[in-house]
């Protein structure tokens, strides 16, 4: 498989810009929405509460993505490409 890393990167950066404005749009009142997550058996919840789950999933994930490279003796966490 191919990937054209270029395209990739710029698909990400909109990625991030976009979130970022949706997470600078949102009210305190906003994050105290009441999500329903019954269907995955966490009841309801905040906004607040459901954004940092994500947040903290995406992290604790690349923390065992850097690990595992670093067991392969490759560069943990990258620096961003020049």
């Amino acid at each position: 498989m191919r990937v054209d890393l270029a395209a990739l990167r710029q698909y990400a950066h909109a990625v991030y810009a976009a979130s970022d404005e949706y997470l600078r749009s949102l009210s305190p009142d906003a994050l105290s929405l009441s999500v329903d997550l019954s269907a995955r058996g966490l009841g309801q919840r905040s906004l607040a509460w459901l954004i940092r789950g994500v947040a903290l999933n995406a992290y604790v994930h690349g923390g065992e993505i850097s690990c595992l490279k670093g067991l392969q003796g490759l560069r943990g966490y990258p620096v961003e490409p020049s």
